[in-house]
């Protein structure tokens, strides 16, 4: 997803290189150097905007994070027609956005990186997965007041929600197990998934 306009042209192309690089190479392999280079911008242009390679891999988290919260504006609407069928549709843009190469290796970077980087875990975690799981949240809490779902606790179903539409895709993703297309497995995931949703959520 392109970086917003409103963000600083340089700063931008900054972002779109480290973030190139970095889905690349991992943090560790990267150099300042070659995120610059595939900027197309000095390396003091890089400092200008950034203090170091660790705030740059931050502010490209920060960017893949934002790019997977804008994916699932939609689920704040107010849900309509069949529920089985809305469910599904939303199970399949969720695991979309999970299963894209940029997403699947933001985690992977995550995860390689959480032990030096424990901010960086935390950030994909408030800002990507929380982020999901609050959208998912507000689209079953309008379900709920239409009387097609009995949720207490909106939080808890969207957690559930977003668990069973990753079947065992999004670890197979991670590991660099999964062979795309995966449009035929997501849909039978996220279809078992509604099923099972909707059998324990049904008023």
């Amino acid at each position: 997803m392109p970086i917003p306009e409103s963000v600083p042209l340089k700063r931008r192309q900054i972002l779109a290189g480290a973030r190139q690089v970095f889905g690349e190479l991992g943090f560790e392999r990267a150099s300042v150097d070659l995120i610059a280079s595939r900027a197309g911008v000095s390396k003091a242009t890089v400092y200008n905007h950034f203090e170091d390679k660790k705030a740059l891999f931050v502010a490209a988290v920060v960017q893949e994070c934002e790019d997977m919260r804008a994916g699932l504006q939609r689920c704040r609407e107010k849900p309509v027609g069949d529920v089985e069928q809305s469910l599904r549709a939303l199970g399949e843009k969720v695991m979309g956005i999970f299963l894209s190469p940029s997403i699947a290796g933001l985690y992977r970077q995550a995860i390689a990186e959480s032990a030096r980087l424990p901010e960086i875990g935390r950030l994909v975690f408030e800002r990507g997965t929380a982020s999901v799981q609050d959208a998912v949240a507000s689209h079953l809490a309008r379900w709920n007041e239409t009387g097609a779902l009995r949720i207490d606790d909106a939080r808890a179903a969207a957690i559930d929600f977003v668990g069973l539409c990753q079947g065992d895709l999004g670890v197979r993703s991670r590991l660099g197990l999964l062979e795309y297309p995966v449009d035929d497995e997501v849909r039978e995931t996220v279809r078992r998934a509604v099923g099972i949703f909707v059998r324990a959520y049904r008023p």
